[in-house]
């Protein structure tokens, strides 16, 4: 009757009793297991490690080495620690099965066998070491799965990061150039057109009054063009910043916000310029004129306070207003926040956004200070 599993598992029986040892290999085999017979301890190592079998069976008290030590050699070697091993023992004594067991046996067959008792045992243990290795496998394979998803996602937000970056510099440099053309082109043009207009202006007085106040009227028109025309091109790309830095930039660019909105500010900066490149100016004069805004566009604030330091590796910057304040809404986030957050990842910075409802807002960043490279 065959018995075994399919295809057939492969049993060690390690018994220094050549009459036992002869009873087991016969039973087994015509249940259909392949066994593999071994007489003694040293013999039995050397053939699991070699080619390590489904299951042991492994007599307690032999001559050599007796089982316990057979047992402990197995369990510390990596090759043969995941091999379930079943005594073979006529001993009785609980301190015996209790140290089988510590040792790391999986079940004991006490001495004088009953064949229906190792059939059934030796079939289970083989049943659960191969779920076992089944489960190992799997999860495995899962896992190598789960890494290389991971991988790929990794690779693809760091693209993600690389373009937005791209998209960063691009904007940064079309509004450069928007910015320069406006102040070059335009505003030359419209400079010109107001010393024109003006000196039209003199030369009406003596045709009327009604002349002259519609000369008067174009004067003050193209005056706040100009100015107009020089808050779009500040807004686009502050001038002051490429000539003279980030700190004076922000001092101008923060005064200006004062007397516009009729908010108080607060400038802090521990430094008079900070040496730092381009693109890292750039980013944290977009970040504090970003905030600005939506200070004016929903805070409701009377005061506010700007902060920034330079630190041996680094630069952080703070702002900070005691307007109404927002809670976040679960999932949801405005494209301001999210604009202020990527600006700072792609320099490799740290963000953190805080707020209550009744109790300001706060914005802390810091981003790595970088090497500058003088052309």
């Amino acid at each position: 009757m065959q018995e075994g599993l399919d295809p057939r598992a492969e049993v060690m029986v390690v018994e220094d009793t050549p009459a036992s040892l002869e009873l087991l290999c016969k039973l087994l085999t015509e249940s259909g297991y392949a066994v593999r017979p071994a007489p003694e301890g040293r013999m039995a190592l050397r053939s699991a490690q070699s080619r390590p079998p489904e299951l042991i069976l492994l007599d307690i008290r032999m001559p050599d080495i007796d089982g316990y030590e057979v047992c402990r050699r197995l369990k510390g070697d990596e090759r043969t620690r995941e091999i379930p091993v079943i005594f073979l023992s006529a001993m009785r004594e609980e301190s015996d099965t209790v140290r089988g067991f510590e040792l790391g046996a999986v079940d004991f067959i006490a001495k004088p066998y009953r064949p229906e008792e190792v059939l059934a045992r030796v079939r289970t243990h083989v049943e659960l070491r191969r779920l076992q290795a089944d489960q190992e496998e799997r999860v495995r394979e899962r896992t190598a799965q789960l890494l290389e998803a991971q991988g790929k996602l990794l690779e693809s937000q760091t693209r993600l990061q690389e373009l937005a970056g791209f998209l960063q510099n691009v904007r940064e440099e079309e509004r450069t150039r928007i910015a320069r053309e406006l102040h070059d082109e335009l505003g030359q043009a419209l400079t010109s057109l107001r010393i024109d207009i003006g000196w039209l202006r003199g030369k009406c007085e003596s045709l009327g009054e009604p002349v002259f106040n519609r000369a008067s009227q174009a004067y003050m028109l193209t005056e706040r063009t100009i100015d107009a025309l020089r808050r779009i091109s500040e807004g686009l790309r502050p001038g002051m910043l490429d000539v003279l830095g980030l700190a004076a930039a922000i001092e101008h660019h923060v005064t200006q916000f004062e007397e516009r909105s009729g908010i108080t500010c607060t400038l802090y900066m521990n430094r008079e310029e900070f040496e730092i490149d381009d693109p890292l100016a750039t980013a944290i004069f977009r970040l504090v004129q970003e905030a600005l805004t939506n200070v004016l566009r929903h805070a409701n604030a009377r005061q506010l306070i700007v902060s920034i330091g330079d630190r041996e590796r680094s630069i952080f910057v703070r702002i900070e207003d005691d307007g109404q304040g927002f809670k976040p809404v679960e999932g949801k986030k405005t494209f301001g926040l999210l604009g202020m957050q990527e600006r700072v990842k792609i320099l490799g910075g740290s963000i953190q956004i805080r707020s209550q409802q009744g109790k300001g807002s706060c914005i802390d960043a810091s981003f790595p200070k970088r090497e500058v490279v003088t052309p």
